[in-house]
């Protein structure tokens, strides 16, 4: 009879010392970090035997040579040299792939996803860096009022790579004294406008185009990039770009 009190005794002190300690928060009293520094890891020959012949299928797709670019393109606002690079890309290839005259082209500055291309051969690789994503070329008509509110939501976003437009960036980040081929933007007027489909589908907050019409071509930018350069190698032709003012702050 004794013992059976003890044991319903002891159940009842474990249970509540369960009971007591299970809602308490412990803190450690101290902790200890430090950074571990590898030199060099070994390479584990099955992993490397088993992805070796993925990788030089790979790279003999990968690293073919396309052109020779004759000088560093680097990324930056309100304008830089890669940016005009891409966007003429889009407006030429837009222009080829639907057989119309194209008077702007714009690229969302995010979708360019390396910060430079270095002086050199460029290979296939190359436009998979700057281009991993599988956006397609398309064209819109726009208004010169709907061109115009672009390109304040540009200058909002501090300028976007642009080809065929030029603007300035006023104080108050609205854009100013647009000219589209040179001559000042005509609200009244229709521009066809080459795009990635990306941002004609609303992408990068640009929601007001989501209802317009496109034109689409079928052709992803990345593979008009590889073709332009296929045919500046062709025409013996180096790829370049520079500064053109195409949007500036005002000063």
């Amino acid at each position: 009879m004794m013992s059976s009190i003890y044991s319903k005794s002891w159940r009842v002190i474990v249970c509540a010392a369960l009971i007591t300690t299970a809602c308490k928060t412990y803190i450690p009293v101290t902790e200890q970090s430090a950074l571990v520094k590898i030199s060099a890891l070994e390479k584990d020959s099955a992993v490397v035997a088993y992805y070796r012949p993925f990788k030089d299928s790979l790279d003999k797709m990968m690293k073919v040579p396309l052109a020779e670019l004759s000088a560093d393109l680097t990324k930056q606002l309100p304008e830089s040299t890669l940016g005009n690079h891409l966007s003429d890309i889009l407006r030429k290839k837009a222009r080829d792939y639907t057989q119309q005259p194209i008077d702007v082209a714009i690229l969302n500055y995010g979708g360019i996803r390396v910060p430079s291309l270095a002086k050199g051969t460029l290979r296939v690789e190359h436009a998979y860096w700057v281009m991993p994503f599988d956006n397609y070329v398309v064209v819109q008509q726009l208004t010169g009022q709907q061109l115009r509110d672009f390109c304040d939501s540009m200058a909002m976003k501090k300028g976007w790579p642009v080809a065929g437009l030029q603007f300035i960036i006023a104080p108050n980040n609205t854009a100013v004294h647009i000219k589209v081929g040179g001559k000042p933007l005509d609200t009244s007027a229709t521009y066809n406008v080459a795009l990635n489909d990306y941002v004609a589908n609303g992408g990068d907050g640009m929601t007001f185009l989501k209802n317009i019409p496109q034109r689409e071509t079928g052709k992803l930018f990345r593979d008009a990039i590889i073709e332009y350069w296929q045919e500046q190698a062709a025409a013996h032709q180096p790829v370049q770009a520079i500064l053109e003012n195409r949007i500036s702050y005002a000063q």
